[in-house]
């Protein structure tokens, strides 16, 4: 089932979605200019989630509110948030209950973990420079945007410790974490694939081997001072200072980089030699090193149980999917797609002249600052489709085999999948209302454009052929008076908008055979009743008719229908379920990430 939305919404002066340039963005539709509010930029204003550290959000949104305690969030700082789960004394007594000696468990396994943690979603190409600022996070962190469930960390912590001994020594192996860091050093250079493979045989290897480490150190040192001479001092003339951002020369990342950046050099200049620092074998005087260790049996399993823990009762991970390159995080599907909001008309981007004066200035004396800001008007046509029966199975898991599991079938039919279809019912709801009133943020305190659709539709259907009706909009809609037959509904840039997306559907519904339901609301039904016309074959308008009876001018009454027509359950029994399920998870402090 499919049950997919389309709004019209008219924004008065705003600059809603910037471009890199601080305008707003724009597409080419049609033949002409439009104004565009990103996928991005609209799901994110509609998840948001607040966040107590940042000035400007510190408020979660009112999907947020709604749906607390059942929200994952993006983020770096999956380490940092392990972290104060391995200082929870709860989880300290378990491992001591595995052996660990508590000494150890202090000065060892909590680091080991953590460090394990902030390799297991590295980004794939060469991580951007970290930007020099007062306000850098000294958390460990991923350099992958991980998209967490509630209470990922705890559970992660928890199946760590039920895996088997090998598997989670293995993952908590120092050579293991190098290995993993050193290969994302590796993308950076410009080794061949061989030289890749024999680099990082032999990494972990150098690392221990003062003097290849040396032979390295000098082969980069003397790289830099050609360089310098090339290019000459900084300008100034003055050192440059330090990056605070980046790690301590021991940590595992600044050894990798000083091993990549020297055999790249050292590949490029002096072939035996980089056969001689990668070589395996000994050299007199060197202390024997022993090797890591190779992968044990079934370290794939473990990695997906690590992998599993995707958090079924995250509604924003189940909407709009997650996505690693990670082995121990579960991709997930997105059961929403979301489009690009374009403006029904064509838009030329404006110009705001500002200038600010100083309260303290000599009178006269002009204005303080002077800037610019671009800006403009449109009436956009959003759409978002959403498949149910995916938002249903990403939140109950795959269904078990009755066969082989019949309790765990019995367990998923009796308890995971009805508790999903109303947790997916309630996310439905509440998404509507919050796709209805919000707007994204972008310069509201300068042009505080917080304008309601002037209509949404909604299609049920039982297919899975998502239909936009974007090319509604493809000859842009023009000024008043045109064309010449306008009824008195369509006079408003609003209402012309309406009048074709209405009749756009029809068309498409006539030619394609399409059967679905159609719930149309708006705030008032007498300027936008959503109607279509029966027209000459000259095209000129001859009766005006509803596209559908089940017309609402209350947003609430509209929600109640479309959940109660997907899923069979009442709005108000689902928002009470909602309620208890919260109120109970608050009292078992399980809402906390």
């Amino acid at each position: 089932m499919l049950i997919e939305i389309h709004m019209i919404q008219n924004h008065s002066p705003s600059n809603l979605n910037r471009d890199d340039l601080g305008a707003p963005k724009t597409c080419f539709f049609g033949g002409a200019t439009r104004a565009r509010i990103s996928s991005q930029c609209l799901k994110r204003s509609i998840r948001n989630p607040g966040n107590p550290d940042d000035l400007h959000n510190r408020e979660p949104g009112m999907f947020a509110q709604a749906m607390k305690g059942h929200l994952g969030f993006r983020t770096k700082l999956f380490p940092w948030l392990v972290a104060q789960v391995l200082d929870d004394p709860s989880i300290k007594r378990k491992f001591l209950d595995l052996g660990v000696a508590e000494e150890h468990y202090e000065r060892s396994t909590k680091n080991a973990i953590v460090a394990a943690c902030k390799t297991i979603a590295r980004k794939e190409g060469k991580e951007p420079p970290k930007e020099k600022t007062s306000k850098r996070d000294d958390r460990p962190q991923t350099p992958q945007l991980i998209f967490l469930g509630p209470g990922h960390a705890k559970k992660f912590i928890e199946t760590l410790l039920t895996a088997d001994n090998e598997h989670r020594e293995h993952f908590l192996d120092p050579a293991t974490v190098f290995e993993s860091v050193f290969k994302q050093e590796l993308t950076t250079t410009s080794l061949t694939d061989k030289q890749r493979e024999r680099a990082l045989e032999a990494a972990w290897r150098i690392r221990h081997t003062e003097a290849r480490m040396a032979e390295l150190r000098t082969i980069i040192s003397a790289g830099e001072q050609e360089t310098e001479a090339a290019e000459g001092p900084p300008a100034g003339g003055e050192p440059q200072p330090a990056d605070e951002n980046q790690p301590g020369a021991d940590s595992d990342e600044a050894v990798a980089k000083l091993i990549a950046d020297g055999l790249d050099r050292l590949a490029a200049e002096d072939a035996k030699g980089f056969e001689s620092v990668t070589s395996s074998k000994g050299r007199k005087g060197e202390p024997r090193l022993e090797t890591k260790r190779d992968k044990p049996k079934k370290y794939g399993e473990f990695l997906d149980s690590l992998a599993a823990i995707h958090s079924g009762d995250a509604v924003d991970i189940a909407l709009f999917g997650r996505m690693t390159t990670s082995d121990a995080f579960q991709d997930v599907e997105a059961a929403m797609q979301v489009a690009h909001a374009i403006s029904t008309h064509a838009t030329v981007n404006e110009v705001d002249y500002f200038t600010a004066v100083d309260d303290l200035g000599k009178a006269g004396g002009g204005a303080a600052h002077v800037d610019e800001a671009m800006f403009n008007s449109a009436c956009f046509y959003k759409y978002f489709s959403l498949d149910w029966d995916q938002l249903v199975y990403n939140l109950a898991g795959p269904e078990p085999d009755q066969k082989a599991n019949a309790e765990g079938h019995g367990k998923w039919k009796e308890e995971l999948k009805p508790h999903a279809e109303r947790l997916a019912a309630a996310a439905l709801g509440h998404f509507l209302r919050a796709a209805a009133q919000t707007s994204p943020s972008g310069k509201q305190n300068s042009f505080a454009s917080n304008c309601d659709p002037c209509g949404i539709l909604v299609e049920i259907k039982k297919s899975k052929t998502p239909t936009s009706y974007a090319n509604a909009f493809a000859e842009p809609v023009e000024r008043i008076g045109k064309p010449d037959d306008d009824a008195p509904d369509e006079t408003s840039l609003e209402g012309r908008s309406v009048a074709c997306l209405a009749d756009h559907v029809q068309a498409l519904r006539r030619a394609y055979a399409v059967d679905s339901n159609l719930l149309w609301f708006s705030r008032s039904l007498s300027r936008f009743p959503f109607h279509y016309w029966d027209r000459s074959p000259d095209g000129k308008k001859l009766t005006s008719k509803p596209l559908t009876k089940r017309r609402f001018e209350v947003l609430d009454e509209l929600v109640e229908a479309v959940v109660r027509e997907t899923s069979e359950l009442e709005w108000a029994d689902v928002c009470k379920w909602l309620s208890d399920t919260q109120s109970a998870a608050k009292a078992a402090g399980s809402t906390e990430a």
